[in-house]
């Protein structure tokens, strides 16, 4: 039977949602928010930079068709097996962890969860020391009629929640994260979390599919953590928030873009997985001048002194040549971002605040005039009777 990760400690920041909560996941201590690192792009080679994080945790985010499924339960070759799952040798001694969303309904296109199962085990024996249920991509764009067309209900998401956890808990000891897509509406968000907490699933992993952290975001995240909230398990959630957009804003133009990543554990993520940019919509390609321009564009460094994401100067062409190598412009980004966890922590731990130090930030004063400091920073409300 899963267990849900035994929190040893909780420690609040009073007017966010950043918190600090220590727990183990398999061997691994955890005493603050982390980044992941994304096994997608990381290679061997790239072993020395992986050195510099405290707590290595590779993450391999996929977005997983229909066709890719009947694929991997006809597979027979081992390496084409590990290969779909983003496995490489060296990485065995690390913690390996996948993020998988369908862009599909299995209740349309199978049976039952069942007719899958295999493609559960091999999820279930690639995935130490945690497992994370796939996400559902609540709808999809039709090219010819130009609409979204759902994909799946909240009531069918719920069952596949139910059935996949179920499936996955046979003989099991490993913590078992569900997802939430903040495709939702504010209501189903809210429908998610009770039967969440009715269920005793207290540790949850966001899917922003792409998108970054805006004002709307944030308020779906803070509903579904209030209802943890109300129902006194605030101290037993576990978050895990990944496939974030990296920028807020990318404007290729731009000399400085407003990062979206770094703004994760400020709602409430103890965990915070690998970036990911929307989706492009079916049948629209780059050129390659345009891959060109758009590396050109993702050559930036994070800034933790402002968090913006700056371009890196040109006549700097070893520091330039080295970004535009994709796995070391991401490694060293997301090591950037651990650090800035890091700090975030210790400010608060000294401090016992941390509005003072992110809205000083230049990015957090400047993007739409300060909305951001005032969305992630609320002041608590007093009950009446404190009034008295």
């Amino acid at each position: 039977m899963a267990t849900n990760i035994d929190v040893k400690e909780s420690i609040y920041d009073e007017k966010s949602d950043f918190n600090i909560k220590k727990f183990k996941i398999g061997s691994v201590r955890i005493d603050r928010p982390i980044k992941t690192i994304d096994a997608k792009v990381v290679k061997k080679d790239d072993i020395e930079i992986i050195r510099n994080f405290s707590i290595p945790i590779f993450e391999y985010s996929k977005v997983v068709n229909l066709k890719a499924i009947n694929n991997i339960l006809r597979e027979t070759n081992d390496i084409k097996i590990k290969k779909f799952f983003g496995f490489k040798t060296w990485m065995v001694n690390y913690p390996y962890i996948f993020t998988h969303t369908f862009t599909f309904n299995p209740y349309v296109e199978f049976e039952n969860v069942d007719d899958i199962s295999g493609y559960f085990y091999y999820y279930y024996d690639f995935s130490d020391p945690i497992l994370l249920i796939p996400n559902i991509k609540i709808e999809r764009y039709d090219i010819v009629t130009k609409k979204k067309i759902p994909i799946i209900s909240i009531d069918d998401y719920i069952k596949f929640i139910k059935d996949v956890y179920h499936l996955l808990d046979y003989k099991n000891k490993k913590p078992i994260f569900v997802p939430i897509s903040f495709r939702f509406g504010m209501n189903d968000i809210k429908k998610l979390a009770k039967y969440y907490i009715k269920n005793d699933f207290l540790c949850v992993w966001f899917d922003f599919e792409g998108s970054a952290i805006t004002k709307p975001k944030i308020s779906r995240i803070r509903a579904f953590v209030r209802e943890y909230e109300r129902a006194e398990r605030l101290d037993d959630l576990v978050i895990y928030s990944t496939n974030i957009k990296r920028e807020i804003i990318s404007n290729l133009k731009s000399e400085k873009t407003p990062a979206s990543d770094v703004l994760t554990p400020l709602t409430g993520s103890n965990l915070v997985g690998v970036n990911r940019e929307p989706a492009r919509p079916i049948g629209i390609t780059l050129s390659n001048e345009e891959r060109k321009e758009l590396r050109k564009h993702k050559a930036r460094e994070f800034d933790p002194s402002t968090y913006y994401y700056t371009k890196v100067a040109k006549n700097d062409s070893h520091t330039h040549d080295l970004f535009m190598r994709q796995s070391y412009n991401i490694l060293f980004n997301s090591q950037l971002l651990d650090t800035e966890f890091r700090t975030q922590t210790e400010h608060l731990l000294e401090r016992g605040e941390l509005e003072e130090y992110i809205t000083k930030k230049q990015m957090i004063k400047e993007y739409k005039r300060g909305e951001l400091g005032k969305v992630l920073f609320h002041k608590k409300v007093k009950k009446i009777t404190e009034w008295f």
